[in-house]
């Protein structure tokens, strides 16, 4: 049986028109545009399994629960799709706990013209995220399962479905490509084209993402440069929420999970996370941004580089970085969680900072004053072509999610030392080791 969607092919162009025809199966108004939510959730359940019975109840969820996509026009749910249409497979990455490809979905998915004329799927380029060791479905990939989808559907990066490789019995998300790439290979491939005001759609985007994570009640956890991800010149969003966990549930195995220098002190000195650790890791990527080049590039991630961070020591900064800039990011890293901002703090500040360079008027707010803004950001413009780009990394400083054992049992914090040198570092995909 077809859904409303799949079945009418509307012409009319008189909204109001389509909202007030009835549901063909029920003869019931449609509960939205084009959608039954009485019938149409059961003719997409109809006629297939993904052979595990959560991963089903998931997926049929989404559809009982579908909201409308004004975009696509159309309803959103998650679908099942088999393997055999997904085409042009290709590794593109591999983190800590999983790999993830670029492929061609064959089908793609329906949608509407502003006419409410049905279009016929098209392919499209997907990215496929493999859940490693799947083949029984834990409660923490069923946890990252249902983060996605929340961040997915209130404007995050698309969750479009699953499906499951027939050679490892592996499950893996198909999502939406971010064609642009990770910040970090924006970073290392692009860094003297990269200007001021582009950095700050970035940290615009990632404070929001960010904030909607934790107005839902969960953190990150492993929050660093490779994970966030740019769609277009103008967009990007956060991804991978494979460590993510409600702020009342903390891991009960006393480890340390992420990516060495972008791990809060007080985490690494055995304290709970909080919201504020990962705003510590975004003041880290405000350094990253800044100098082009990954935390403690040339440092052993071992536990001397943990005892320094918990003593005070932080990322360095590129040269001509405007020095409100550093002060905001030195506040992100504070070895005090409770003086860190919140996400939704942050990304107030980086949207006036955005406005106040890009169109420019002049006022202030939250302190800042809008021509010193955009003064300081040109100025620091001209100074991004004389940065280096060159280093030479450690061969032991990691950057791949990793599990550490805590605490480190520093005896003392500090507060963050500041310092205005240009910093030298490269990010690199290497194996990750038993132990550090």
């Amino acid at each position: 049986m077809e859904t409303e969607l799949n079945k009418l092919n509307v012409s009319d162009k008189d909204t109001d028109t389509v909202n007030t025809k009835n549901c063909s199966y029920c003869n019931k108004a449609f509960t939205e545009e084009l959608w039954c939510r009485r019938c149409d959730p059961f003719k997409k359940m109809g006629g297939w399994t993904s052979g595990n019975p959560d991963i089903d109840k998931f997926i049929k969820d989404t559809m009982h629960e579908a909201q409308y996509d004004p975009v696509v026009r159309r309803n959103v749910f998650l679908g099942w799709v088999p393997f055999d249409r997904l085409a042009d497979i290709i590794e593109i990455g591999e983190g800590g706990f999983s790999k993830v490809y670029s492929a061609t979905w064959l089908d793609g998915y329906s949608y509407y013209a502003n006419s409410h004329e049905k279009r016929q799927p098209v392919p499209i380029q997907v990215a496929l995220k493999r859940l490693n060791g799947s083949q029984i479905m834990s409660d923490n990939y069923l946890n990252e399962l249902k983060i996605h989808w929340g961040i997915s559907i209130s404007y995050g990066l698309k969750f479009y479905a699953m499906t499951k490789d027939p050679e490892t019995n592996e499950f893996m998300m198909i999502m939406q490509f971010a064609n642009k790439g990770s910040l970090r290979s924006i970073l290392t491939n692009n860094f003297n084209n990269t200007l001021w005001n582009n950095k700050l759609k970035l940290l615009r985007d990632s404070a929001n993402d960010l904030y909607k994570l934790h107005r839902s009640g969960y953190f990150h956890k492993d929050f660093h440069s490779g994970n966030i991800l740019r769609v277009t010149d103008e967009l990007s969003f956060v991804s991978d929420f494979g460590l993510s966990r409600p702020a009342n549930e903390q891991n009960p195995d006393n480890k340390v999970y992420g990516v060495m220098p972008y791990i809060a002190p007080e985490v690494l000195n055995g304290e709970s996370y909080t919201f504020s650790s990962d705003i510590y890791s975004l003041g880290v990527i405000m350094a990253e941004l800044s100098s082009g080049k990954p935390p403690f590039y040339n440092k052993k991630h071992d536990i001397s580089l943990t005892l320094a961070v918990c003593n005070g020591l932080r990322p360095e900064f590129g040269k001509g970085t405007p020095e409100f800039y550093k002060k905001l990011a030195y506040k992100c890293m504070s070895a005090n969680p409770n003086e860190r901002p919140s996400a939704n703090e942050l990304f107030n500040i980086f949207k006036f900072w955005l406005i106040s360079v890009v169109e420019y008027r002049c006022k202030e707010e939250f302190g800042y004053n809008a021509k010193e803004i955009k003064e300081a950001f040109e100025k620091a413009d001209e100074e991004i072509p004389n940065i280096s780009t060159s280093y030479e990394k450690n061969s032991n400083a990691i950057y791949t999610s990793r599990k550490f054992s805590k605490p480190v049992n520093s005896s003392n914090t500090t507060n963050s030392k500041e310092s205005d040198q240009d910093c030298d570092s490269q990010m690199v995909e290497l194996e990750v080791p038993n132990s550090i």
